[in-house]
């Protein structure tokens, strides 16, 4: 079934001609702001034409239409009936799995039209029956996914690709005879690949950056531009500081995700970046940030003042077991205070919570965590007593009992704190960053929330 299935979903319908998406199709709105469909399509392709991912998408296209030319210069062909066969296998097969109980069920679940997929599925069959046709195997002889992938590749190796950089200012994007990908094929391709929750993304930067325009509409074309110019020179700085990359240059780095300096630029999620906090210099200063941080200042310092260095181990419980919950909040409590007794160091508390806890995130495997006074990550009830243990001195406790917090009941389970250090309250110069990023986040909420967009995937073609 999985091979089946791999095929199926790895090929793209040949799809009949496609012409550009008119300027009237609107795909997304926010508080009355709307997005054409050229605007997405154009912000894909900044974003896709040569990403990993789009080259991928790209070939899956190509393998396709491939796939359904070489048919037809074949004369080879698929029947309603050997489709409708090959689908009825598939949804025994999911039966048996347990996977689901229908193939409906299954494409509900995984989001496929099942006029898609039975096209798909088409193609998935016409492969194979050309592979038998090419290597020469019998009709009642398996065929297997590494075979058929063989042929596929090595008669696109023996027709040869033409395989253009954008932007296809002549419309195409790439050829292996007969075989040719125009743009707009491309984008209903892309559109339909890519998730939805990249294009409800792509949309909500695209509507915030228009809103954000017009909340400045004193500004110029030279303030944008050095607004942006600033804000791709600090995301250079961040790359090159940042030892996972090793001293990769910046264009390098761009590079392996089919971008470039220019469209880097070009992003909107650059000039969100960047005139957010235009906006924020703008209306604050120096003396309005400071003003700002007086008025909230239990706000600014709960969030982003002194903190204590924790190392959490966390274990699921509830009052009863069940298939996602494997004990009770009893069981989980006996099991810490058993890791409690052999716990003597904080080496010990993260070699244990490395091979115990089932935290996740920034508290997975007892990694070190910052917690300030009003951190999310951590129960209210565990805050408290950390912060009661260190009780304001400048040093932790010594002792490696006192070092300890909990066990304690979480909504989801039983949590373990080793108090590892303490970080005091940064100097102004940092709080003031904190402060200014802290405001730019309220004023882009303020221009537009991601749940205010509204996507019209009923009107995109390709969705």
């Amino acid at each position: 079934m999985q091979l089946f299935l791999s095929i199926a979903l790895s090929l793209a319908p040949a799809p009949a001609q496609i012409s550009p998406a008119p300027d009237s199709i609107v795909c997304a709105a926010g508080r009355k702001t709307t997005l054409a469909l050229q605007e997405l399509d154009a912000l894909l392709l900044l974003r896709h034409a040569h990403s990993p991912r789009g080259i991928e998408i790209r070939r899956h296209l190509l393998q396709g239409r491939l796939v359904e030319a070489i048919g037809k210069e074949q004369g080879i062909r698929v029947s309603e009936a050997e489709v409708s066969a090959r689908i009825a296998t598939l949804e025994e097969q999911l039966r048996t799995s347990g996977q689901a109980s229908t193939l409906a069920e299954y494409l509900d679940k995984t989001g496929v039209d099942p006029a898609v997929f039975t096209d798909y599925m088409r193609l998935a069959v016409l492969q194979e029956k050309l592979t038998r046709s090419a290597v020469g195997i019998a009709a009642d002889a398996s065929v297997t996914g590494e075979q058929q992938t063989a042929w596929l590749e090595g008669e696109i190796a023996r027709r040869g690709v033409t395989d253009r950089p954008a932007p296809w200012s002549d419309g195409w994007v790439l050829t292996c005879p007969p075989v040719r990908i125009m743009v707009p094929e491309l984008l209903n391709h892309l559109r339909d690949q890519l998730p939805e929750t990249e294009l409800r993304e792509a949309c909500y930067h695209l509507l915030l950056a228009k809103r954000i325009r017009r909340r400045m509409p004193d500004l110029s074309p030279k303030e944008l531009e050095r607004a942006v110019d600033t804000e791709v020179a600090r995301r250079r700085a961040a790359a090159e500081s940042d030892p996972a990359y090793a001293g990769v240059p910046f264009e390098r780095l761009l590079a392996s995700q089919g971008l470039s300096i220019d469209s880097l630029a070009q992003d909107p999620s650059v000039a969100i970046a960047a005139l957010s906090g235009l906006y924020v210099d703008r209306a604050y200063g120096e003396d309005g940030l400071r003003a700002a941080y007086n008025t909230e200042r239990a706000y600014f310092d709960g969030h982003y003042g002194e903190a204590l260095g924790v190392r959490a181990l966390f274990l699921r419980a509830a009052r009863f077991t069940n298939e996602f919950v494997p004990r009770t909040f009893e069981a989980a409590e006996a099991e810490m205070r058993e890791m409690l007794a052999v716990i003597q160091s904080e080496e010990e508390f993260r070699v244990i919570a490395k091979g115990r806890s089932e935290a996740q995130g920034e508290l997975a495997e007892g990694a070190l965590h910052w917690m300030p006074k009003l951190d999310k990550q951590i129960g209210s009830a565990l805050l408290k007593e950390a912060f009661a243990r260190w009780g304001g001195h400048s040093e932790l406790p010594e002792d490696p009992a006192e070092r300890v917090v909990g066990p304690k009941r979480t909504p989801r389970g039983c949590a373990l704190l080793w108090l590892s250090s303490r970080r005091p309250a940064p100097a102004w110069e940092t709080m003031s960053r904190h402060v200014r990023q802290d405001l730019r986040r309220r004023f882009l909420a303020d221009v537009l929330e991601p749940s205010e967009v509204s996507m019209n995937l009923a009107g995109i073609p390709g969705r």
